[in-house]
């Protein structure tokens, strides 16, 4: 929505509203109509009731994205949609500039109506009330402001959760996995060390081969520099990378 304003010194006091929702203009012409009497003379005298309609607007998104999120939040599922977090992601940042950027109008506002009633010598209590008026609706912006950052901050602890949930789903994977390895490893191994040329096997018996230590001769130095391979990569001994994830962990928590 925008709004363009022109006053002039006799009076007349004209209101330009582009891309409003339709019902904008009943409710306008029922608020002046239940209004009484608009003080022309007053240059922000039809913005009282304009901004009456924008603060419900802006109050009504406010809280249908609140509710959006708590609805989110009471159905999580161990994969979240991604998508339909960064929608409501970009819609709350979307919602927050724009009541950002009112709160500072509204401020402006405030601060040219002293200015103007200094010149225009209107009566002390109508300029009274319209001054704590046009107060009290730059106070409820501001709430509204408040609570659509409170709304991104929700969205903000929802992605970190959600990302949370997929990295514990993927270690639980990883340890599914671990877990079957280490299940059918030593029987392939054996398989394995049985089926080599070292051994044979016949109706009659099975005969070892008096070459067996060659084959430890080759797979204990060739494991002891992969592992030693490893260490050097990784980035230190099991001792100090231990001590790196663990601190890693602690600088997260503490973040």
């Amino acid at each position: 929505m925008a709004f363009f304003t022109r006053w002039t010194s006799n009076g007349t006091n004209q209101v330009l509203c582009i891309d409003t929702p339709a019902e904008l203009e009943e409710r306008m012409l029922e608020s002046l109509r239940l209004s009484g009497p608009v003080e022309f003379q007053d240059p922000f005298a039809m913005l009282r009731p304009l901004l009456d309609e924008v603060l419900k607007i802006s109050d009504q998104y406010t809280w249908r994205m609140s509710k959006e999120i708590r609805k989110h939040e009471t159905t999580r599922s161990k994969r979240p949609s991604f998508d339909d977090l960064n929608d409501l992601r970009r819609h709350a940042r979307h919602l927050e500039e724009v009541q950002e950027v009112s709160v500072e109008t509204l401020e402006r506002l405030a601060s040219r109506q002293e200015d103007n009633f200094k010149q225009l010598g209107l009566e002390e209590d109508y300029q009274s009330e319209a001054i704590e008026y046009l107060r009290f609706q730059l106070q409820i912006m501001k709430s509204l402001r408040r609570r659509s950052q409170a709304n991104s901050e929700r969205l903000d602890g929802e992605m970190n959760l959600a990302y949370n949930v997929i990295a514990n789903t993927d270690s639980l994977i990883m340890k599914s996995i671990t877990l079957l390895t280490m299940i059918f490893l030593p029987a392939t191994f054996i398989s394995a060390l049985f089926s080599t040329t070292f051994f044979e096997f016949h109706e009659y018996g099975w005969n070892f081969s008096t070459r067996f230590w060659i084959y430890w001769v080759v797979t204990v130095p060739l494991t002891l520099f992969v592992v030693a391979v490893w260490r050097v990569w990784i980035g230190g001994s099991a001792r100090t990378i231990r001590e790196k994830i663990l601190g890693g962990s602690s600088k997260n928590k503490t973040a």
